[in-house]
């Protein structure tokens, strides 16, 4: 592998706080600034670099995968085919800009962004881009994770079951009007707090907490 790119990689992989060209340069004494942008130009992509990383440098076993979604606010980028005007739940307002289902893995310490689909309007779902992130994981990465990670928008039953089917476990917030043994969940019981083993509509057995 060329010195560039494995040192490019290392800094990605083990050092959060280098974030440039400049920097990565400035912490390898054996590569330069130039170096490192002729190669980053060069036939590789971004997505290529992180997959070739995390498959030679890195065994995704164990930690946690998060599924989740942002919305990277582009306001001025009105030629940009993947922006749109956008709710974003972060600022709690619609925004012009590209939004972004993302898959991360983390041990509780250290975080690395696996991959992330672009959602467009009129195209594939957020439930179904993150279904294809779930599935780069296993089959592309070999993860095994303890757990997977999401909120309240991401567990339908399609979702929860190829989780299942992978062998997988998943903790996630749930909706209060989700269907558990039979009742919805705000109706479930009386008492502020509680917990419960039960099922999703009959199919999934799940442990509640409130």
């Amino acid at each position: 592998m060329p010195e560039p790119l494995w040192i490019y990689l290392m800094a990605l992989l083990y050092f959060t706080n280098l974030t440039s060209c400049s920097a990565i340069a400035d912490a390898f004494d054996s590569v330069s600034h130039d170096r490192l942008t002729r190669m980053l130009q060069g036939p590789w992509s971004g997505h290529t670099l992180l997959d070739l990383a995390l498959r030679l440098l890195f065994t995704v076993a164990g930690g946690y995968l998060i599924v989740d979604d942002t919305v990277i606010a582009k306001p001025y980028a009105r030629l940009l085919g993947e922006a749109a005007w956008v709710w974003s739940n972060k600022d709690r307002k619609v925004l012009f800009g590209v939004s972004v289902v993302l898959l991360v893995w983390t041990d509780g310490q250290m975080r690395i962004h696996l991959a992330f689909r672009v959602w467009r309007k009129g195209g594939a779902s957020k439930y179904d881009l993150a279904l294809e992130l779930l599935s780069y994981a296993r089959n592309r990465l070999r993860c095994k994770p303890a757990f997977v990670l999401f909120d309240s928008w991401y567990p339908s039953k399609q979702l929860l079951k190829r989780i299942r089917d992978y062998g997988w476990y998943f903790v996630c917030q749930l909706k209060k009007t989700r269907i558990f043994d039979g009742r919805a969940l705000r109706r479930y019981k009386q008492q502020p707090y509680w917990h419960s083993v039960g099922s999703l509509r009959g199919w999934l057995k799940v442990f509640v907490v409130r």
